[in-house]
């Protein structure tokens, strides 16, 4: 009985491989495969099984690769209706080529929509993010390098939006945070020292001092500027045109904990002392200082 000596179906000129005879069914038969599964083959033998199967083509494990490949043996020319499954294999591929293309049609109208969307939203969302980013670095914490990118990119997707949307609310709830911390008692003996117009003035001084090292925002170091347990009320209070009483006792307390940076001069006129520095040098009192 006259046998095919090679598959009688091509997939996307993908070329089908000799790999020698494998037991079939108690059978030697000649085994070839394909080292990569094409698509077509793949919806041909999803939507006509039976017919692949009965013609040779099938996945096989036999073929010394890793994998399961795509393969064909090789049975009787008297076993398969060569025409006939190839029109059946064709039939299959264009009907599963047209799905797919509408699948993609329908995706890429909806990502459309959502980036004419996107593109609708982005303006004012984008300008807050840019402006605070300018005006208020520090609410944004870790996250401003990525904010700061992300406020200057000429164009957003879906995603862009949401994390804008998402650092917007985060810097507010950090300044909203630091305005209840303000807002609660301060410390007696602090309070009592704010009473003082003058004391009140050099803890505004002792503060922007401090919000002009917080160059990292005490997302990297703390060593120089606020920490990252104060970073957010000593900001706050940096920005203010002048302080009350109460910020002002908060502000004592934050210019205490960081004394070590700030000049002798600077301490003493604010905390009444200046800090004992234990070999460290004196920090010079500088041009901020200075009157404006």
């Amino acid at each position: 009985m006259p046998r095919l000596t090679a598959p009688p179906l091509d997939f996307d000129g993908f070329p089908w491989r000799h790999v020698g005879e494998r037991l079939r069914y108690g059978h030697a038969m000649a085994l070839f495969v394909m080292d990569e599964a094409p698509q077509t083959f793949s919806d041909a033998y999803r939507a006509e099984r039976g017919l692949m199967v009965a013609a040779g083509f099938s996945w096989t494990d036999r073929a010394g690769t890793p994998n399961l490949p795509p393969c064909w043996w090789g049975i009787s020319a008297e076993d398969v209706d060569v025409p006939a499954l190839r029109a059946a294999a064709d039939a299959a591929i264009a009907k599963a080529r047209a799905a797919r293309d509408e699948a993609n049609a329908r995706a890429e109208e909806r990502r459309l929509a959502a980036q004419a969307r996107v593109d609708e939203m982005a303006g004012p969302i984008r300008e807050r993010l840019q402006a605070l980013v300018g005006a208020a670095p520090w609410q944004f914490g870790r996250s401003l390098t990525e904010a700061a990118e992300t406020a200057h990119r000429a164009e957003w997707g879906p995603y862009d939006l949401e994390r804008a949307e998402r650092w917007l609310s985060n810097a507010e709830a950090n300044r909203v945070r630091a305005e209840q911390r303000i807002g609660r008692p301060a410390m007696p003996h602090f309070y009592a020292r704010a009473e003082d117009p003058a004391v009140r003035a050099a803890t505004l001084e002792g503060l922007r001092y401090l919000a002009s090292l917080d160059e990292d925002w005490a997302a990297i170091q703390n060593g120089e500027g606020f920490s990252q347990t104060t970073t957010w009320s000593g900001h706050v209070l940096a920005e203010r045109e002048v302080l009350d009483r109460g910020e002002a006792a908060h502000g004592l307390a934050l210019i205490h904990q960081h004394r070590l940076q700030l000049p002798d001069e600077l301490c003493e006129r604010a905390l009444g002392e200046a800090p004992v520095r234990r070999g460290r040098r004196r920090v010079p009192a500088g041009d901020l200082l200075a009157p404006a």
